[in-house]
């Protein structure tokens, strides 16, 4: 190691063999090393890691990390980061290499937070009760009366010695000496365990063995204890509570971890228009129904619930929230106005009340803190404002920190100045320098300051239970002090707790205890229980899909005819096509040129560009790969991982799209063509196939089946409207658009005619891309919907009806004269009435499904889950 430390501090750590790596890596900043111990010699509980990551050559090494990257791509994990002006979009970036924890440090830990998890309790209760801490001096009236997290409504909302908090985290770091501090405590939400289990998700993939190896204990019996608490604390319906999951929805913050969470346990993701208050109770509003809610857990801050009794202006909550946990027919975690607790200026009093209502010290005590407004403190701050992290009192979405010694003198005394002017509105506290943890950047493995979130559940016996795992940051730099992943440059990690040495051996000598039995879960087929929201993302997603493949499929087929040489024939297939492009004012005629006849191609390539990328024009194939990507974002937690990368695709084509400034009639515009329906293709097979034919599959084939319907009577309704058009050309160019080439030549060979076509794409049954199966399609799956079983007939099932028998009973040969190839008098209204009946049956849909703000009368399912 004497070589190694007298390496150069600023060359960068290049490890050219990596079985070495422990004997390269250096503590540069000589303080607490999470891998390395005073001697420089890997710590115990590291050693199984480091032996077995020696094994690892350097090139599989990178590649597991690039499989890593691609693996936070593909999931789509990403944080919502906002600004004064707008917001947006941010990939989340994770380090390879875990944060290790020996047993022994885990169970300090849990200790010392489990008193701590009790105390914040104590604290809610008083506060939001008896209030004996500030009668009797304990806390400035300040810290409260001028708190908005501190909701009056929540006053006296709960029964005493009720618990407030159903899930707490905290941040945690160590200093320079090895010693932990708490950093600050997550109690209005323990955001971040969707982020810890995805992390254990994606390492467990990179290193399997070594996971395995090293003994790290598993998250699940954690997870099974959390969902067991959070039932237990339904207050109706014990047995099988509901349990929804309240997001402010995909502009959230952290909509990624709302829709993991609900996917894994089992939990309905609900938005605040989705519920509604009836008779002082919480309702789902569903397709079958409105449906009771038990237990929320809560994703928005407090002051946005309930806009009767907490802020108006929220369009987040649900009016009457309060009035459900009142009358006790509603449990939410964590409590509401929990957050109060989460004052950076309530650090400074924490040790004091510790000692008064527990009678003890705190086991892990708080970074050191000071509030402004007492008066020593207040001199203390300005007195050191350049080495402190001065926040303000309040935490809002707003709050910023600022870091004396990143600031300049300018700054800094103006800054001074605001402090002397409210001092009771700022705090300042110790920038602790951290101990460090190895990352690996750049096939190097190099120290970063961390900060740990680990997360607690109480349990039956009032003990807290900690999670083996947690989520820990990494800092961009050796010298950095900001963690914020929203921000950029932090990474994340996955933390692994490893028993130790002497009590590894001990367990490997006992016999694993058994497991209780638990009771049999009953068996359930619900399919009413789909959130209106749900449904109506669904439905749209499978429009999308469908519009989007169409229009690919019609720009492939253009630009195909377009590149062979330009004849008459050619042309005249070219226009009807050209005409599905363009606005209603734009006709085959204006893309000829009056004095030669021919195709301007100007005017052509101009309205093709538009229709393939043209974000200003709604119909654009672009704009439609936008909505799928943000329609399917809607429905994350309803979606299966793989059907996810694949919506997740349709983003990079957008962007490739973006990007292309070459002719239409260059090679990669037709590549991407082709990779657009491959990526399109796939998401309707990943997602309708993989999915249990319940009501979310039916939405979601309904919205596919109309948009195919409308497409095609669409488009053979402008290429039939003028039969002297009709040329083998354009009858190629139709049955390559909608895929039926081999279909058709293996029933007719070569020959082309319209009344076969016609008879193929509208009136065959067994073709699944014709008029006929997509009506046959569309009244069966009506027939499945809620208001099946009603006294009267629902409009749906009369429209749908109609659609079928309206193509049952008419034939290719009514619409065509077969022996001259002329359209015959009744095919004029034929396709329009089509068109008008699709539309009116959307209609009935949206309208019967998606605007659903009462029970479905008509339905005999409106009744409560099962």
């Amino acid at each position: 190691m004497k070589s190694s430390q007298s390496q150069s501090q600023s060359q960068p750590l290049l490890i050219p063999d990596i079985a070495k790596w422990p004997n390269t890596y250096i503590n540069l900043n000589s303080t607490y090393d999470e891998f390395l111990d005073e001697s420089g010699q890997p710590r115990a509980h590291w050693q199984s890691f480091s032996e077995a990551l020696a094994q690892i050559d350097s090139d599989s090494l990178k590649r597991r990390e690039s499989q890593l990257n691609r693996s936070v791509q593909d999931n789509g994990i990403t944080y919502n980061v906002y600004n004064q002006n707008n917001s947006s979009t941010q990939s989340s970036t994770m380090d390879m290499m875990p944060f290790i924890l020996p047993e022994s440090e885990f169970k300090t830990i849990e200790s010392a937070l489990s008193q701590r998890a009790r105390l914040q309790n104590i604290i809610l209760d008083d506060f939001y009760g008896r209030q004996s801490i500030m009668q009797e001096h304990w806390i400035d009236p300040f810290l409260i009366y001028a708190n908005p997290a501190y909701q009056r409504p929540a006053h006296g909302l709960l029964p005493p010695r009720e618990n407030h908090i159903h899930a707490y985290a905290a941040d945690i770091t160590r200093d320079a000496a090895g010693k932990w501090w708490v950093l600050s405590d997550r109690i209005e939400a323990a955001a971040g365990l969707g982020y810890a289990l995805e992390n254990r998700l994606l390492l467990s993939r990179i290193f399997p063995k070594i996971l395995q190896e090293a003994g790290a204990h598993q998250l699940n019996p954690f997870i099974q204890c959390f969902c067991s608490h959070i039932s237990s604390i339904a207050k109706q319906n014990k047995d099988n509570p509901n349990i929804a999951l309240l997001s402010p929805g995909p502009d959230g913050q952290t909509y990624h971890e709302h829709s993991f969470l609900t996917r894994n346990l089992g939990y309905t993701l609900a938005e605040g228009s989705d519920l509604t208050v009836r008779n002082n109770r919480l309702f789902m509003k569903t397709i079958g129904g409105t449906h009771p809610i038990d237990v929320l857990l809560r994703r928005i801050d407090s002051d946005l619930t309930d806009p009767l009794e907490m802020r108006n202006e929220s369009m987040l909550g649900v009016p009457g929230l309060v009035n459900c946990v009142r009358q006790g027919n509603l449990t939410i975690a964590n409590a509401l106005g929990s957050g109060f607790a989460e004052t950076p200026a309530m650090l400074a009093f924490l040790p004091r009340l510790c000692r008064r209502h527990i009678g003890e010290q705190l086991e892990m005590p708080s970074v050191a803190t000071w509030w402004c407004g007492h008066t020593e403190e207040l001199k203390y701050v300005l007195e050191n404002l350049d080495t402190l992290a001065i926040k303000p009192t309040f935490r809002t979405y707003k709050s910023e920190v600022l870091f004396g010694p990143n600031l300049t003198k300018e700054q800094l005394e103006s800054l001074r100045a605001k402090i002397i002017a409210r001092p009771q509105h700022y705090c300042g506290q110790e920038i602790l320098k951290c101990a460090t943890t190895p990352v690996y950047r750049n096939n190097a493995f190099e120290p970063r300051p961390f900060q740990l979130r680990v997360f607690l559940v109480p349990q039956q016996d009032g003990t807290w239970k900690m999670m083996p795992g947690g989520f820990a940051r990494c800092a961009a730099d050796i010298t950095g002090i900001n963690f914020s992943i929203q921000v950029g440059g932090a990474s994340s990690k996955d933390v692994w707790v490893v028993p130790d040495k002497k009590i590894q051996s001990e367990i490997a000598l006992t016999k694993e205890p058994k497991k209780e039995r638990q009771t049999p879960a009953q068996i359930q087929r619900r399919s009413f229980d789909l959130p209106s929201r749900t449904a109506e993302n669904l439905f749209w997603l499978g429009r999308y899909v469908e519009r989007a493949e169409m229009q690919s499929r019609l720009l492939r087929t253009l630009i195909g005819l377009l590149l062979d040489e330009q004849t008459t024939e050619i042309q005249n297939a070219c226009l009807p096509l050209l005409e599905q492009l363009t606005d209603l004012k734009t006709t085959a005629k204006d893309f000829l040129d009056p004095e030669t006849g021919l195709l301007i191609s100007e005017k052509v390539e101009y309205w093709i560009t538009r229709y393939l990328k043209d974000t200003d024009n709604r119909e654009s194939l672009v704009n439609n790969l936008l909505a799928i990507e943000r329609t399917g974002k809607k429905l994350k937690e309803r979606l299966s991982i793989d059907s996810w990368k694949r919506i997740f695709h349709v983003k990079q084509i957008t962007l490739k799209a973006s990007e292309l400034e070459v002719s239409i009639y260059d090679q990669e515009t037709t590549d991407l063509l082709d990779w657009t329906l491959e990526c399109l293709t796939s998401i309707t097979g990943s997602v309708t196939e993989n999915m249990t034919r319940s009501q979310s599959w039916r939405f979601l084939q309904l919205g596919r089946r109309i948009e195919r319907a409308f497409s095609t009577a669409k488009l053979f309704s402008d290429v039939f409207k003028d039969s002297s058009r009709f040329s083998d050309i354009l009858f190629q160019g139709l049955l390559e658009l909608c895929d039926c080439s081999i279909t058709y030549r293996r029933r007719y060979l070569n020959t082309l005619s319209a009344v076969p076509i016609l008879d193929l794409m509208v009136f065959d049954a067994t073709n699944p891309r014709s008029l006929m199966f997509q009506m046959e399609s569309l009244r069966d799956l009506v027939e499945q919907l809620p208001h099946a079983g009603a006294e009267t007939r629902h409009p749906a099932d009369v429209t749908a009806t109609q659609l079928f028998s309206q193509i049952g009973i008419t034939s290719s040969e009514e619409l065509i004269d077969s022996s001259v190839e002329k359209l015959s008098s009744p095919s004029t209204g034929f396709f329009a009435s089509i068109i008008k009946q699709l539309a009116k049956l959307s209609t009935i849909i949206e309208t019967s499904y998606f605007a659903h703000t009462q029970g479905n009368q008509q339905s005999k399912h409106n009744i409560p889950l099962e």
